[in-house]
């Protein structure tokens, strides 16, 4: 209650903060570019208008396919880009302010006429990646800021959508359709990266928070599910992120102070209208916070990061150049208890997670019909845990568990794309990666000795072709067919994959469409090499694979409203289970940690399901999208006939995100916004019969017979209440985000907590009333 109380205080005095009524609304540059999404040529004449002002406000585009529309009202704006002969595609809830240009650039796909009428005539808001049919939902900064209690973070803005759902309120994994989180494929700029969170556990794909700020990005896409053939390495879901361009005109500055946090942000040209910069700073105020008693995480855990991420674009006759890179630090730290009971409270820890990349991407136009692009990067990752427990009598630690990762990759990733005319395209290419490695893991045993588990270093590769075309035999259909390869250096194992995916448009605004896909995914990296007496056991494990089906109805109920239904299943094997039938594990339902295990690729899945969305586009200053889920997510095991939930069979998934602006004269709002998450609540691991009240370092799980109880149902509503402000020469956010603002107590199905009242090991209880303000300025 304190942190709410402190946090209304501030919002409250950020709202009184006088300003002078400007007696003329005050307007803003939109500039931009539009090319052809096929074969990146500019296109000269194009129309691109701001359509929610009055009178109407528009530009055409110049020689080299740029726009520029001055003097547009601030507040929130709609865009229309049309071209003869191209589907029209129309951007919306673009927050225009008066201290920043805003550069939209629009890709277009070419229409065919079907009786007079471009069936294609009406695109909006439709995925990055040309070639997705379905199963993919365009990410834009905008939703970020307008969106509740995301903390600007890619993550949490997708659990609020369709067969979406959070994995730990405390944490950004998410569970897609059922799937395990760490089958998530992370993109940036071209390139597959490894999980860029802060707070990073092995094998995971999520953490505490993205270590890239959300001042950087550019639109990008979510996938979940049937992926592209140019996506690979990949089970359950796909982030494909794109930095944006600096403003190549004007030099523009960003900053921001929130409880998470400081974050700086500048922008501006190198040589006008060639060549920009784009860098952000962030720097966690969380220690600080920590010191004042304030604890976001748990009562005894401090915790502090920072990151630094930055691009340079160059723009050429023929060809465009990017440098860019992100890079930052994490640390996580578990103190001691202020009076020691169960042995639980003798446990502390620390936890250090660093990563960085630094990438260069090339693209070079070969004539009007063709391209060739090259993407090129390093990362390294470095992951730390040592965990003590204390002396009953001096409290001094003694080492009971030690983690070290430390991961090194140089990627390449290189297409070409060739349109052979308005009915078939081409797109193929190649991504090859050479990994490095050192591992080493020591635990305390049951006989309290420490034992290694995994000490190894090396190298590998892995090599990815895959090509897709694109085919529109008629009107109204579209096929994306194509395939995508996997082989993995380590162990020789391989996996062909193909891709397909239909659309038929049935009118200007109703489509039925299916996909099939086979898709793979490496163990990860630490199973490879456990270590059970001096032997490698789980060296030769199969890729894990997924067959993807997909049948999806899409339509738009006129120019603001739209219905989308999926329905899925997804046929899951080659996964590892434990060689050991009294013990029903399959890796999939693993969220963290070492394996210690001897694994068989011999596990099945099964996920089949329904998504159901209702949204309304951002118009008249209001938005919602409302989706509903129902699936169900199991497993088998070699030599048993019995069907087991997964770890994330919430079974019922309910999403509901709005919002509204109510605008204050000319140049101020006032922004509200909700999010409602429900799911039936996860299975968990029985504990065995009689050990619930004996305390040691983990409970006693209970593996012969796994996942058939359920932690309840869980439910967390999000608000968030804004105030943005434009002035002459600079623009000003106040928000504050109150995530669960009921303070409902949601159990955690992941992990347990010993109670030292009851003295029973009982669900450990996820995060309550978390209130975040943030302050946030343009100039």
């Amino acid at each position: 209650m304190k942190k709410l109380l402190l946090c209304l205080f501030l919002l409250a005095g950020g709202l009184l903060i006088p300003y002078a009524t400007q007696a003329q609304q005050l307007t803003q540059t939109i500039r931009g570019t539009v090319v052809d999404v096929d074969t990146k040529e500019p296109l000269v004449g194009a129309q691109v208008m701001v359509t929610n002002v009055d009178p109407g406000l528009g530009a055409i585009t110049d020689d080299e396919g740029r726009y520029l529309i001055e003097e547009v009202p601030v507040g929130r704006r709609a865009l229309t880009c049309s071209y003869v002969g191209y589907a029209r595609v129309v951007r919306d809830n673009i927050n225009l302010n008066s201290a920043r240009e805003y550069v939209v650039d629009f890709e277009m796909k070419s229409g065919l006429e079907m009786d007079e009428v471009n069936i294609e005539a009406f695109r909006r808001n439709e995925a990055v990646n040309e070639l997705a049919v379905l199963s993919v939902r365009r990410l834009d900064p905008e939703e970020l800021q307008f969106h509740a209690a995301t903390a600007n973070d890619p993550s949490r803005l997708v659990m609020g959508y369709p067969g979406v759902q959070p994995s730990w309120d405390v944490r950004n994994e998410i569970v897609v359709r059922g799937n395990s989180p760490l089958g998530v494929l992370w993109r940036l700029e071209g390139i597959d990266i490894p999980n860029p969170n802060h707070y990073a556990f092995a094998g995971g794909s999520g953490g505490g928070i993205t270590i890239f700020s959300a001042s950087m990005l550019g639109s990008s896409d979510f996938s979940s599910g049937a992926f592209t053939a140019d996506y690979g390495n990949a089970l359950s879901g796909v982030f494909d992120m794109n930095f944006r361009n600096g403003n190549m005109y004007n030099r523009e500055h960003t900053f921001r102070l929130g409880i998470l946090g400081l974050d700086y942000a500048t922008e501006g040209p190198i040589k006008e209208g060639k060549s920009s910069y784009l860098a952000n700073f962030r720097y966690s105020t969380l220690g600080i916070l920590n010191s004042l008693g304030v604890h976001l995480v748990g009562e005894r855990i401090d915790n502090n990061f920072y990151d630094l991420s930055f691009k340079l674009h160059h723009e050429g006759k023929r060809s465009q150049f990017s440098l860019w890179g992100i890079g930052g630090s994490s640390l996580q730290r578990l103190n001691p208890a202020d009076t020691l009971g169960v042995f639980t409270q003798y446990r502390v820890y620390d936890w250090t997670t660093e990563m960085a990349v630094i990438g260069a991407t090339w693209n070079f136009l070969i004539d009007d019909k063709s391209y060739f692009r090259t993407n090129v990067a390093f990362t390294g990752q470095r992951l730390l845990s040592i965990e003590d427990t204390l002396s009953v009598t001096t409290q001094e630690p003694s080492l009971i568990d030690e983690e070290t990762i430390l991961n090194t990759q140089i990627s390449l990733h290189s297409y070409y794309k060739r349109t052979f005319g308005p009915r078939l395209n081409l797109k193929a290419g190649a991504i090859l990666t050479r990994f490095g490695y050192d591992f080493f893991h020591q635990t305390m045993d049951f006989v309290e000795e420490l034992e290694t588990v995994v000490d190894v270093e090396g190298h590998t590769f892995m090599a990815q072709p895959y090509f897709q075309f694109s085919f529109r035999p008629t009107d109204k259909w579209m096929i994306n067919a194509g395939a995508h390869a996997m082989y993995l250096g380590l162990n020789g194992t391989h996996s062909v994959e193909p891709r397909l995916a239909v659309r038929y448009q049935i009118n200007e605004l109703a489509s039925l469409a299916a996909s099939y896909g086979l898709h793979s995914h490496l163990v990860p990296w630490d199973i490879y090499f456990t270590d059970v007496d001096g032997e490698l056991p789980n060296l030769e494990l199969e890729l894990m694979k997924s067959n993807h089906f997909i049948l999806a109805y899409d339509q738009m109920l006129g120019r603001n409203w739209r219905i989308h239904l999926e329905t899925y299943l997804q046929q899951l094997y080659d996964i590892p289970v434990v060689d050991d039938p009294s013990r029903k594990i399959w890796l999939l339902n693993r969220v963290n940690g070492y394996n210690r295990d001897p694994m068989v690729s011999e596990g099945t899945g099964r996920n089949v399901g329904l998504d159901l969305t209702l949204e309304k586009f951002f118009d008249a200053g209001a938005f919602f999208v409302l989706s509903g889920s129902a699936f169900n997510s199991t497993f088998q095991v070699p030599g048993d006939e019995t069907v087991y939930s997964t770890r994330f069979n919430a079974q019922y998934v309910a999403n509901f995100t709005g919002g509204r602006t109510f605008p204050i004269g000319d140049n101020a709002a006032l922004e509200t916004s909700m999010r409602l998450i429900y799911s039936n609540g996860n299975p968990v691991v029985p504990l065995q019969p009689g050990t619930e009240t004996i305390a040691g370092r983990r409970p006693y799980w209970d593996f012969s017979n796994p996942y058939q109880e359920r932690v309840g149902m869980y439910f967390r509503p999000d608000i968030r209440v804004a105030f943005r402000k434009n002035n002459p020469r600079s623009a000003y956010w106040l928000a504050l985000d109150i995530q669960n603002f009921i303070n409902r107590v949601n159990r955690d199905a992941f992990e347990y907590d010993f109670n030292e009242a009851s003295l029973q090991w009982e669900n450990r209880t996820q995060a309550t009333l978390t209130p975040i303000i943030t302050f946030w300025i343009d100039f």
